[in-house]
């Protein structure tokens, strides 16, 4: 806000608006990308570590107080250059009243809604995509109605999905991949057909959005995540995660160019900007892991502590077999507590991954170093896994809270050994525990890597 005061008044619409355009290029040079964000996570084998977690969890409520403020600062335009004599503060509060009515007694309509879709095995993905097409409809129309922008009632209604339990992982990804497939193509290509990028470029504006931009979200995610208690080694993660600004950024700064509140050289920045930072993210966010501290795979895992066939054929009966076997090994908590808080992490978020793989997790304030326990299940269990395969292989992982570390190495070592296709049929092979054991240890000692010194 402070570095978009001194810029130039040729870079204003108006430059007498100069205040309220420093207040919306600071929100907009604030809006992180969260679903870039997100499937970087994924290809870094970090979604289902529970930073991962934290990290969208922190971007969800990043976006949507970004989103009240842009829709504050629109609607003040809106009355001031239309005349109008609506009260900002009556529309501000219904707002946010109405944002914490989706958010409360939305959710679980959303959620029983859903349920029932399940319930009555109607045809999926394409009923629940409806249901969620639907409700984005009549949220934006809501927003509408109140005098804001539609496009925080469909990311409302997004959020109000999202929490559906209910919802299958894999109607998730299909959904995911249809909007990516169909709709963010076709918005960047209107946007290049629409402006001449290379005749608005300038340089000086470019780096002035990129810059500020990514420095800013950084700082400030990073003084964030240390004032809540954070581990130092993490901050810097979280902090990385926050600088794509994405389409969403591009999103804001159009309706913006619509209200005539920027150029079309700032909004060009603002694209440029919004690439920048998202092309980045992957390699610094890898850069950055690669240089911490890496573990052995084999430290933490044993003979002792692999169940050649599971008897649960649900994930609370293999999460409870896995815990049992831990717990009569010594030095580890009761059944009952590694339980608890197993089946806890997994309601905040399904631990399962592709190809019949799950890492159902927790951390433990007793324990002093990880354990690590295996379960085969020849059947295959119901996990919620994003390609709607059953889980065969079941790695059971726990952590020290204070050890957050540990749990994203084993995490990200475990995808990608099980990523091989030989390796997982090796494992369905395999007659019992010395056969079992003897491939993984084959497999991890080959590829985990070392602590370094």
């Amino acid at each position: 806000f402070v570095s978009c005061q001194f810029l130039p008044d040729h870079y204003l619409v108006d430059p007498g608006q100069r205040f309220i355009f420093s207040l919306f290029m600071a929100t907009v040079m604030c809006t992180t990308a969260m679903p870039i964000a997100a499937r970087v996570l994924h290809d870094l084998d970090l979604s289902k570590t529970d930073l991962g977690l934290l990290i969208m969890s922190a971007l969800s409520v990043n976006e949507l107080i970004g989103w009240v403020i842009f829709t504050f600062i629109l609607h003040s335009i809106y009355v001031v250059t239309n005349a109008k004599t609506t009260n900002t503060f009556v529309v501000f509060s219904m707002i946010i009243l109405f944002i914490i009515l989706c958010l409360s007694i939305g959710r679980r309509f959303t959620d029983f809604f859903v349920n029932k879709i399940k319930k009555l095995e109607l045809p999926e993905p394409g009923s629940s995509l409806t249901f969620i097409c639907l409700l984005g409809i009549f949220c934006g129309l809501v927003f509408q109605k109140i005098g804001v922008n539609v496009l925080i009632g469909f990311f409302i209604a997004g959020i109000m999905a999202g929490e559906a339990k209910a919802l299958p992982e894999r109607t998730r990804q299909v959904i995911s991949q249809m909007v990516y497939a169909i709709f963010v193509p076709l918005f960047f290509a209107g946007i290049g057909l629409k402006f001449d990028f290379l005749k608005n470029i300038d340089l000086f504006l470019v780096l002035f959005v990129t810059g500020i931009g990514i420095l800013g979200k950084f700082l400030g995610a990073w003084l964030g995540a240390k004032f809540s208690g954070l581990s130092a080694e993490n901050c810097t993660p979280v902090a990385i995660a926050h600088t794509p600004g994405g389409s969403m950024e591009i999103v804001i700064g159009m309706i913006a160019l619509q209200y005539n509140l920027i150029s079309q050289s700032v909004f060009v920045a603002i694209v440029c900007g919004a690439l920048i930072s998202s092309v980045i993210l992957g390699p610094w966010l890898k850069h950055f892991i690669n240089k911490r501290k890496e573990i052995s795979f084999l430290e933490f895992f044993s003979r002792g502590r692999i169940i050649p066939r599971l008897k649960a054929t649900d994930i609370n009966g293999a999460i409870e077999e896995l815990c049992t076997l831990i717990s009569e090994q010594g030095n580890t908590p009761h059944t009952e507590t590694i339980y608890s808080a197993v089946i806890k992490r997994e309601n905040n978020m399904g631990t399962a991954i592709e190809e019949g793989v799950a890492i159902p997790h927790a951390r433990l304030t007793s324990l002093v170093r990880p354990v690590i326990a295996f379960g085969r299940s020849d059947t295959g269990i119901e996990w919620n896994s994003p390609d709607g395969k059953p889980a065969h292989f079941i790695f059971l992982i726990l952590t020290s809270r204070q050890d957050d570390w540990s749990q994203l190495q084993i995490l990200r070592i475990i995808a990608k050994i099980m990523s091989s296709k030989q390796t997982r049929n090796a494992l369905l092979k395999a007659e019992g525990v010395h056969d079992i054991w003897s491939i993984l240890e084959h497999k991890f000692s080959n590829h985990a890597v070392k602590r370094k010194a």
